[in-house]
């Protein structure tokens, strides 16, 4: 049986970034495998297999594009088909772009720009088929080959995101080309980047946030300690804020965070092996001042916190709550810190996850997935830190595809930027 991989690309997160990226598949060399005609090729949208009822998705002999249903996969992926008999155009329209594609022709119009496909779309038993990645990925969608089940695992782009956490932020000043690069080549949709008030100059996060909402990346200002907690360094917490605040008044709408994001970790505490309940309470009184001060700074600006997996054991105190519960009503979102080096099993990062993506998906939250690859002082099977990249990204398409069913998961970070780039170079 011959062997043929087909192209995979960069997701398309914005139209200008759409368009960039298309233009890039002739010259990425990756393709799925060409299976023969009686090899049952699979496609599931977010974890959920479809069951294509009067076409069945095949592999074109001339091109190898996997070619599929075209109003099928686009209505799973949320957006409006239309097509036009006279004209034997079909034009499908969401948040992420517009596309039109002719019968015969390998040129599409995306947003009014012509881009060249790998097939054309073709008519088949009276059924509109295109290939599948031109569907998928004009519509912002992540495209995955599982090659052990012969499945083609589409995951729609609010279920994309993909981040990581950059805490030394003069990177941004002396590598800002370097992380821009690695952000599109790891197809990255989010940076947690930490703010300083008085370092790098605030011209340098100007440019980076500015080209990295070129790339269809969002910025979160991101800073936390655990002894933010007490009460006497509440102060540190109102003047970070309000210098981010002040930060993003002064520059353009494209230059501006789109949200706190806190990383406050006050179980590292010696207290809190002595008097947790204390802990606890303090905590909850250092969020709550952290709300109030989001609705007293910029209401626009999103707020997400990064909590253990485990946090749903505990209770608030003096109630049988779950503390990750009463922490997700008071965000827009949690970066679940579920750092284990396998995803499947009892101890693997989906068991440990699921318990606080069901709470999220119960209060209507939005939930991120997180795993580490700094060397860890708990075990090794905390972390990806002596693994490698292609396992750790074989872990997380698992993650991915279980997952994304549930309304509250929206995507994958991995902690942090420096590690991972070393665990990359590791690897070469």
């Amino acid at each position: 049986m011959n062997i043929v991989w087909f192209n995979l690309l960069v997701p398309l997160r914005k139209t200008i970034v759409c368009l960039i990226l298309i233009q890039m598949l002739t010259s990425i060399p990756l393709f799925f495998p060409v299976y023969s005609i009686n090899t049952e090729l699979g496609v599931a949208v977010n974890g959920e297999k479809i069951v294509f009822t009067d076409a069945q998705p095949y592999i074109d002999d001339q091109t190898s594009s996997t070619m599929v249903p075209v109003r099928e996969i686009a209505e799973k992926l949320g957006a409006k088909v239309a097509w036009d008999r006279s004209l034997k155009q079909v034009t499908f329209r969401s948040q992420h772009a517009t596309a039109l594609l002719t019968i015969g022709q390998n040129i599409a119009s995306v947003d009014g720009k012509q881009v060249e496909l790998d097939a054309p779309a073709v008519l088949k038993n009276d059924r509109t088929m295109v290939p599948l990645r031109a569907v998928s990925e004009s519509l912002g969608a992540d495209v995955d080959w599982v090659g052990e089940r012969n499945l083609v695992l589409i995951t729609s782009a609010g279920k994309a995101q993909r981040s990581t956490w950059i805490w030394d932020s003069k990177l941004i000043e002396t590598d800002g080309d370097s992380i821009l690069a690695f952000a599109a080549k790891q197809k990255l949709t989010a940076i947690y980047l930490r703010y300083e008030r008085t370092y790098p100059a605030q011209d340098v996060y100007r440019n980076f946030i500015r080209r990295a909402n070129d790339q269809g990346i969002k910025v979160e200002a991101l800073a936390g300690q655990s002894d933010w907690i007490y009460d006497n360094n509440h102060i540190f917490i109102q003047q970070w804020m309000a210098a981010v605040k002040q930060y993003n008044a002064s520059v353009g709408a494209l230059e501006r965070f789109q949200g706190f994001h806190f990383d406050i970790e006050p179980y590292t505490l010696g207290m809190w092996k002595t008097n947790q309940t204390w802990v606890l309470e303090q905590w909850m009184a250092t969020i709550r001042f952290i709300e109030s001060q989001v609705k007293s700074t910029d209401r626009s600006m999103k707020l997400a916190f990064d909590i253990p997996f485990w946090i749903n054991t505990i209770t608030v105190p003096g109630s049988s709550y779950s503390f990750s519960a009463w922490l997700l009503e008071k965000a827009d979102s949690v970066v679940i810190m579920a750092y284990r080096n396998t995803a499947l099993g009892s101890n693997g990062i989906i068991a440990r996850a699921k318990s606080i993506i069901l709470e999220a998906a119960t209060l209507k939250k939005q939930a991120v997935i997180a795993v580490d690859t700094l060397p860890s002082k708990e075990a090794d099977y905390t972390t990806f830190y002596k693994s490698n990249s292609s396992l750790m990204e074989l872990e997380l398409k698992q993650v991915k595809e279980t997952l994304s069913p549930y309304p509250s998961y929206i995507g994958i970070a991995i902690h942090d930027y420096v590690r991972w780039i070393e665990l990359l170079n590791a690897n070469r």
